[in-house]
């Protein structure tokens, strides 16, 4: 018999729940932040896959899935799944969720049908207005077992039992009805890691209708969700990016980069300050500060190339549930369409497949960290928004803050910290009430020592043009690093890593003056709790002496700067990928919760050999190959660079309109980008 879960938010007046979906099937059913799941709570407190249900006969029963926040039942928090009653309610971060028996759905509507996945939390996310998408063709027409195939089975919904299989059969892929298009190439992500293997095959060769990029963002952009964090975190369009952006992700060849392209813009508006740029380039870091390029110069390139090698023609709205091997040695891709963007068609039309020969990975980061104190914090105060992440929206705390003043503790040191510093600085142009209180673990004695050089330590953070030593990206370091064996690799990675934020002297001052006016404070120590006592948001640390007393830290707002979650195991997709292929992990710098932080093991080609099919190949970029043969993956070079590999592969490969990339043929396509003309 079918089961019904409904959820409401805690602190929410009692009534009619936010939304409620039918599950029929033994499971499992997945509950987590991840639109790939048959419940999706859409808040940062629950992990993209929280938890999962199971059921047998009259029982049902709930598991937690290694949630940061934890999953409880009754009152108690779940350690091994436990048998759920319907009389028994499950919290998971915010939501209260409860589960009864029901019948079967009518005709026309089932358990799949995601519109029942949109929640209130979704409430705020931008919707284009998108035409409806036809349901897609498919040379067979879909029989019986192929119907069942495709969306039933142990897996309890789409893809279903096609993908309890390790090897799928195209014949059962064909019965299905769900065949949307057979090409040569698929990037899956959909953003700045999509977009260079899309350029790159552009470039060497591939006509733009033998490649799809599947992805999420609304606008088709592949800087989206780039571009979301940005903000968030408080570089608006006119500021500088804050890390290394020389390479320019729109030019495979490098030149005119932005620096180039910003001087020239200027010298032509008279200012001659733009050769500074250059030599920015050149001189840094011994002469002068890094340089990094405007966001908005970013954006514009972007959308510049992707209008020229037809981004828009090889992009597909979609969120990825799952891929398998197929028996002709290629992949098969699973996606499905959100109701909000096929509004006119059924569940079983937004479910599709695509096949295709070589396929890249490169979903980025799977979520922004948090840290444990404040998530329980969060967890216990559901309506309070003075606790955020710095990742997340959060632009309301400085305009209270210039509105009346008051006080903003920071937590973490690095880049992301070093930018909101300066916004609180900003913000003191319109109040000068305003206190910033910056919270770090340890003071650091001395900066981080590799052979002969040692990183400048100034206002107790290491200092570092980039979050790499420079000769990382293409030199020396990149060369010892790529022919490393797997297991030196972590070691070299810890002694080039470390937290570290950029030698620029408006930051500096900032810190240097903050301090000598009393408005910066800087304290260190380990959190011991967090309270919220009369509106303030007490942080009390521990007392490293029994004789002294703790410390208290009383703040309006506390901003989390602690980065982003790299742990790859955390995107659905990737986890059953590992647990279906058995797939091998990049060595790690330790075991347990290191280990997480370990991508896929990837050869130096960024090929993720676990999932070779015959002639069928897999790459990957980004983050996904952390730990790998490359350092500054998440970096704009180091996308470029997972791309010009995997292209170079392609062609030793022969793969189809993939050609060799000569002088000749590097030569002409770069004639044709500096016309703006396709490949």
């Amino acid at each position: 018999m079918p089961i019904e879960i409904s959820w409401l938010r805690t602190g929410k007046a009692s009534g009619a729940p936010d939304d409620k979906r039918i599950l029929d099937g033994p499971g499992p059913f997945r509950i987590g932040r991840s639109a790939d799941g048959e419940i999706v709570l859409d808040h940062p407190q629950i992990s993209r896959l929280h938890a999962e249900i199971f059921v047998d006969g009259q029982t049902v029963r709930i598991a937690d899935k290694e949630s940061q926040n934890g999953t409880v039942l009754a009152g108690r928090k779940l350690t091994s799944p436990a048998v759920w009653e319907p009389q028994h309610e499950v919290k998971i971060g915010p939501f209260a969720l409860r589960i009864r028996w029901t019948e079967r759905p009518p005709a026309g509507r089932n358990a799949r049908d995601v519109d029942a996945t949109a929640i209130a939390a979704n409430a705020g996310r931008e919707r284009p207005d998108t035409p409806p998408i036809t349901p897609a063709a498919s040379p067979v027409s879909p029989s019986p077992a192929g119907r069942a195939a495709a969306s039933g089975g142990g897996r309890g919904s789409f893809p279903g039992q096609l993908f309890d299989q390790r090897i799928v059969p195209m014949r059962e892929l064909q019965a299905s009805g769900k065949l949307a298009a057979e090409v040569n190439f698929v990037a899956v992500g959909g953003g700045i890691g999509s977009f260079c293997w899309a350029d790159h095959l552009r470039i060497y060769g591939v006509p733009a209708n033998d490649i799809r990029v599947i992805g999420v963002a609304d606008d088709k952009r592949p800087y989206a969700k780039w571009g979301r964090l940005c903000r968030n975190s408080q570089i608006p369009d006119t500021e500088r990016i804050r890390s290394n952006s020389i390479s320019a992700p729109d030019n495979i060849w490098g030149f005119p980069g932005y620096a180039s392209r910003e001087m020239v813009r200027d010298l032509l508006q008279g200012r001659l300050a733009g050769l500074k740029h250059v030599l920015q380039v050149f001189g840094e870091p011994a002469l002068t500060e890094s340089y990094t390029p405007r966001t908005i110069d970013v954006y514009r390139s972007f959308d510049v190339e992707a209008k020229r090698i037809g981004w828009d023609d090889m992009w597909i709205y979609g969120q990825v549930v799952g891929l398998r091997k197929t028996d002709d040695e290629r992949y098969v891709i699973a996606y499905r369409i959100p109701s909000s963007h096929a509004p006119d068609t059924t569940p079983d039309q937004r479910e599709r497949f695509i096949v295709a020969r070589y396929a890249q990975l490169a979903t980025g980061y799977p979520a922004s960290n948090f840290l444990p104190d404040l998530q329980v914090f969060r967890q216990s105060h559901p309506n309070s928004t003075a606790v955020v992440n710095a990742y997340e929206p959060h632009d309301e705390i400085y305009r209270v803050l210039e509105q009346k003043g008051g006080t903003i503790l920071i937590r973490g040191r690095g880049i992301v910290a070093s930018r909101v510093i300066q916004r609180v600085w900003e913000a003191r142009d319109k109040n000068k009430d305003i206190r910033l209180l910056h919270l770090v673990r340890s003071q650091i004695g001395a900066g981080h020592k590799y052979d002969l050089s040692r990183r400048a330590l100034r206002n107790d953070v290491e200092q570092q043009p980039f979050n790499w030593p420079k000769s990382c990206w293409g030199g020396t370091l990149r060369d010892r690093l790529e022919r490393a064996s797997p297991e030196e690799r972590p070691k070299l990675l810890a002694s080039w890593g470390g937290t570290t934020t950029a030698d620029r002297d408006d930051w500096n001052k900032i810190i240097e003056e903050g301090t000598k006016d009393g408005w910066y404070k800087i304290f260190y120590g380990k959190v011991a709790s967090i309270a919220d006592k009369g509106g303030k948001m007490v942080t009390r640390l521990e007392s490293s002496d029994r004789h002294h007393e703790n410390v208290d830290l009383a703040a309006d707002f506390i901003v989390d700067c602690t980065g982003l979650v790299a742990r790859v195991d955390e995107t659905p997709l990737l986890a059953d990928l590992i647990k279906t292929y058995d797939l091998p992990r990049n060595k790690a710098a330790g075991d347990g919760a290191e280990l997480r932080l370990a991508g896929l093991a990837v050869n130096t080609a960024f090929e993720v050999t676990g999932l070779q099919n015959g002639r069928g190949h897999v790459w990957a970029a980004g983050v996904v190959t952390a730990n790998g043969p490359y350092a500054a993956v998440d970096s704009f070079l180091g996308l470029q660079y997972a791309a010009l590999r995997s292209a170079d592969h392609l062609s030793l490969l022969g793969a189809q309109h993939v050609s060799r990339f000569g002088p000749l043929r590097s030569s002409t396509q770069w004639v044709k980008w500096c016309l703006g003309r396709a490949p």
